[in-house]
C-alpha cells in the first residue's frame, strides 16, 4: 500500500511540474488562436493571425534569416566541433590544456561583451555585418557546445572497435566513417540540436553583427514588444515549436534506430533546408527589389513604421528599404560607438540626438532636400537638444500622462500627487524607465525631471519608495494590457499606450498632470558614416508627405508633427489629449536632456527604487 501511495504521489507530483513548465507554452499556443489583438482576454477562435503572419513580409524575412543562420552555424559547428573532440581526445600535445580551457571561454564570456568583441573584430577588418558574420559569430559560440557533447560521447568509447577494424584491412579514413562515426553520431547528433537551438534562441550577440537587411526572428520580436506580444508573434511561435519538436523527434528516433531509412530522412532535412534557402525568395519580393539601382538602410525602434510606406517608397524612388530595429536609444547608441554603423537613416529620441551631436556620430542634414519640412508644427522645432535642427528631424512625438479606469477609482486624480493615495495600493501600472519616473517624482517636488543635484534626486528616491506600494507593475513593453484586463486601476504611460487602452476600454480617460507633462519626441537623424545620405533626406522628405504621414499614425496613433497630414487623418485621435495633449501643456512640459554623469546617480536610486521591499 505503501509503495502504490509513493508512486501515486510520484506521479502526480510529476505531472504537477511538466504542468509548471509548459503551461506557459500552452497558453501561448491558445492564445495564437484568439480573435483579439489583445492577449489580456479571449473573444474567440480565429485563425486570421496565421493568415497575417504570413502576410507580413519583415516576419518572414527575420524567420528566413534566422533559420539560414541557424542551419549553416549549426553544419559549420558540427564540422569543426566533432573534428575538434576527436582530436582533443585522441591525440597529446603541448599546450593541450590551454586549448581544453580557451573552447570554454563562449561559455563563460557575457554575450553582450562578445557581442561587442565580435562587432569591433569585424569594424577593425572592415568586414560589412550581414549575414556572413552571424553565421561567424554564432559558429564562435556554437562550437564549444559541440565539442563539449562530442568528447562527453568519447569517454565511453572503445578504441579496440578501431583497431579490429584496421586490423581486418580498413583504411584510417574508411575506420573513420565506418566505425568512429556510427559510434559517435547520438553525440553528434545532440550537439547539433544544442547548436540550431541556441543560434536560432541567441539576441544580445546578434543585435551587435546583425547588418542592414540582415534582422533575425529573436531580434525583431524582442523590439516588436514596444506595442506589446500580439497574436502574431504567438502564431510563429507556435509554428517554430512544432517544427522544433518534429525535428527533435526525427532525430531521436534516428539515434535510437527506430527509423531503418535514414536516406529518406537525409532527403527530407536536405529539403527543408532548400525551402529555407531558396523557397524563402518567395517572401524577399525579389522581382521588384532586384531591379533597385540604390539601398538605403534604416535603423529605427519596431513597430514604428508600416510596410506599406516603406514598400510605396521602394516603388516612388526604385531604392531598396534594408530595415533593421533596436528596442532602446541605448542600445542603438551602444552597436554604433561599437563600429557598427552602415545605416543611412537613424531614429533617435529626443536626449539622444543630444548625444550622437556630442559624440560626433551624425552629420548636418541638407534642409533642401528636404521641402516638406515647411508643414512641421513650429512647437516641435527648434528644440534644446537640437536648436535649429541642424541635426534632425521630427518623426514623432508624445507625452507620459496618467490613464484612470473610472469605474474603479472613486476619487478625482489630476496630479502626479493623487497616485501616493493610499486608495490605489497594488493598482498602478507605471513604466519602467528610470529617467521618466524619477523625473515625474522631481515634478511633483517641484523640480525640473533633468535635475542633477544629489539632494533633489535623493529626495525624489525617497518619494518613490513611499510610492512603492502602490505599484502593481513596472512595464514599458505592454502596459495598456494591464488597464485593459483592470488589473490595473490607474496607469502612468506613454500617451498612445492610453489611447490604445481607451479604445478596449471605455472607462479609461486619460489625464494631464497639473505639475507639467513630459515630452518625448523622436527624430530623424544621419550619421556620419552614412552612404546614401541622399536617399535618406528623400525619405524623409517622402514620410512628411501629407498622405503618407498620415499612413503612419493611423497605424501607430502617436503624435503626428506634420500639420498638413491632420486633414488626412481620424478627428478622434486630433482630440485624444492622451495622444494630443494642449498646446499650453506641450509649452510648459520638458524633454529629456542629456545629464552627463549624473545618470549614475539615477542607475544607483532606480535600484534601490525597484528593490525596495
Amino acid at each position: 500500500m505503501k509503495s502504490q501511495a509513493s508512486k501515486r504521489f510520484g506521479k502526480i507530483y510529476s505531472f504537477l511540474i511538466y504542468l509548471f513548465l509548459y503551461i506557459p507554452i500552452l497558453v501561448l499556443i491558445i492564445f495564437s488562436f484568439n480573435e483579439s489583438k489583445l492577449n489580456a482576454t479571449w473573444t474567440g477562435f480565429s485563425l486570421k493571425w496565421y493568415k497575417s503572419l504570413f502576410n507580413n513580409y519583415s516576419i518572414m524575412e527575420a524567420m528566413k534569416s534566422s533559420l539560414i543562420v541557424a542551419f549553416a552555424s549549426t553544419i559549420i559547428s558540427v564540422i569543426l566541433g566533432t573534428l575538434t573532440a576527436i582530436g582533443m581526445y585522441k591525440y597529446k600535445f603541448k599546450g593541450k590544456s590551454v586549448i581544453d580551457s580557451i573552447l570554454f571561454f563562449p561559455l563563460i564570456i557575457p554575450e553582450i561583451v562578445m557581442g561587442i568583441a565580435m562587432l569591433s573584430f569585424f569594424s577593425v577588418f572592415k568586414i560589412s555585418t550581414g549575414l556572413t558574420t552571424l553565421i561567424i559569430a554564432h559558429v564562435t559560440f556554437s562550437i564549444s557546445y559541440v565539442v563539449i557533447v562530442v568528447k562527453t560521447r568519447l569517454e565511453g568509447f572503445d578504441k579496440s572497435i578501431e583497431e579490429a577494424a584496421m586490423d581486418l584491412g580498413a583504411t584510417p579514413f574508411e575506420t573513420f566513417t565506418k566505425v568512429t562515426l556510427p559510434i559517435i553520431s547520438p553525440g553528434i547528433v545532440s550537439g547539433a540540436l544544442l547548436a540550431f537551438t541556441l543560434s536560432l534562441d541567441d539576441v544580445i550577440i546578434s543585435f551587435f553583427v546583425a547588418g542592414p537587411g540582415s534582422n533575425t526572428l529573436p531580434l525583431k520580436v524582442f523590439s516588436m514588444v514596444k506595442f506589446g506580444v500580439t497574436p502574431e508573434i504567438n502564431a510563429l511561435s507556435t509554428i517554430l515549436l512544432v517544427f522544433t519538436l518534429v525535428l527533435v523527434v526525427v532525430m531521436e528516433a534516428i539515434n535510437s534506430n527506430k527509423i531503418k531509412n535514414k536516406r529518406f530522412i537525409a532527403i527530407i532535412l536536405c529539403s527543408i533546408m532548400c525551402v529555407v534557402f531558396i523557397g524563402g525568395g518567395a517572401f524577399s519580393k525579389l522581382n521588384s527589389k532586384n531591379a533597385a539601382k540604390a539601398e538605403l538602410n534604416i535603423f529605427n525602434w519596431s513597430e514604428y513604421l508600416p510596410q506599406s510606406v516603406i514598400d510605396k517608397f521602394e516603388e516612388n524612388y526604385n531604392i531598396k528599404v534594408n530595415y533593421n530595429t533596436f528596442s532602446s536609444n541605448e542600445e542603438m547608441l551602444a552597436k554604433i560607438m561599437a563600429g557598427g554603423s552602415q545605416f543611412d537613416l537613424v531614429v533617435a529620441s529626443d536626449y539622444m540626438v543630444e548625444v550622437l551631436i556630442k559624440q560626433n556620430l551624425i552629420q548636418p542634414i541638407n534642409k533642401d532636400n528636404i521641402p516638406n519640412l515647411k508643414t512641421i508644427d513650429k512647437d516641435v522645432l527648434n528644440l534644446p537638444f537640437d536648436e535649429g535642427n541642424k541635426y534632425s528631424v521630427p518623426y514623432m512625438w508624445g507625452d507620459a500622462c496618467i490613464a484612470v479606469d473610472t469605474s474603479k477609482v472613486d476619487f478625482p486624480i489630476k496630479s502626479y500627487s493623487d497616485l501616493w493615495n493610499p486608495k490605489l495600493k497594488n493598482s498602478i501600472v507605471v513604466l519602467d524607465d528610470q529617467r521618466v519616473i524619477i523625473g515625474m517624482a522631481l515634478k511633483k517636488l517641484g523640480y525640473s525631471i533633468n535635475e542633477t543635484d544629489p539632494s533633489a534626486l535623493y529626495k525624489a528616491k525617497e518619494e518613490l519608495i513611499k510610492l512603492r506600494p502602490n505599484i502593481k507593475a513596472y512595464d514599458s513593453d505592454s502596459p495598456k494590457t494591464l488597464l485593459v484586463n483592470g488589473e490595473a486601476k490607474v496607469g502612468f504611460v506613454w500617451g498612445a499606450e492610453a489611447s490604445l487602452a481607451k479604445r478596449e476600454n471605455k472607462n479609461i480617460t486619460a489625464v494631464v498632470p497639473t505639475e507639467g507633462i513630459i515630452l518625448q519626441q523622436d527624430n530623424f537623424t544621419i550619421p556620419k558614416s552614412a552612404k546614401n545620405a541622399k536617399a535618406a533626406e528623400q525619405f524623409i522628405n517622402f514620410i512628411l508627405e501629407p498622405e503618407i504621414s498620415a499612413e503612419i499614425s493611423k497605424e501607430f496613433p502617436y503624435a503626428n508633427p506634420n500639420t498638413a497630414a491632420y486633414p488626412y487623418m481620424n478627428q478622434d485621435i486630433l482630440n485624444d489629449i492622451a495622444v494630443y495633449p494642449p498646446k499650453e501643456a506641450v509649452r510648459k512640459g520638458e524633454h529629456l536632456k542629456d545629464i552627463g554623469q549624473a545618470v549614475q546617480y539615477f542607475d544607483n536610486y532606480w535600484t534601490e527604487i525597484k528593490s525596495n521591499k
